[in-house]
């Protein structure tokens, strides 16, 4: 995931939607978050002329402190907690896709909560989506020529 960095901006509000808003800058548009707390402390108009500083993510400036004529917020962002993943085993996938009845084709894909296997069953190519559990979550067709797969298939011929 890329750094994301604090930036500082300022500009005139030209469009407002809940706690999100559009501030023109002399750089261009930039949409801003000041959360819900947030626009309980500040009453956002269009028109207003405000400075911003916050951290920059690739969508919108998470706001952090918000100024506007003669009043400044701070703003404080929930951050995320941390998921602990249970650690899963490539083994564990390849064991709920043949309990399942399907045939494993190449090796379990790891996702963050996941793992993806290819599988086979009465000729049909299948994406299984088999949780860190073993429990199958999602399956979908996947044509012959899928690109995602196409490596996983070529080396199964």
């Amino acid at each position: 995931m890329p750094d994301h960095h604090t930036a500082a901006i300022s500009g005139k509000i030209t469009h407002v939607f809940g706690h999100r808003f559009v501030v023109e800058t002399g750089q261009g548009a930039v949409l801003a978050d000041i959360t819900p707390k947030g626009l309980e402390q500040h009453a956002l108009r269009v028109g207003d002329e405000i400075s911003l500083s916050g951290e920059m993510k690739p969508s919108e400036l998470k706001v952090s402190r918000l100024t506007s004529g003669n009043t400044t917020i701070t703003i404080e962002h929930r951050k995320k907690p941390h998921e602990h993943h249970a650690d899963g085993e490539p083994r564990d996938a390849l064991k709920a896709a043949r309990v399942a009845g399907y045939e494993t084709v190449g090796e379990p894909r790891r996702k963050p909560r996941h793992f993806e296997v290819l599988g086979r069953r009465d000729k049909q190519l299948i994406e299984l989506h088999i949780e860190l559990n073993g429990h199958i979550r999602k399956t979908k067709p996947v044509e012959s020529h899928d690109t995602k797969w196409n490596e996983t298939l070529q080396q199964a011929v």
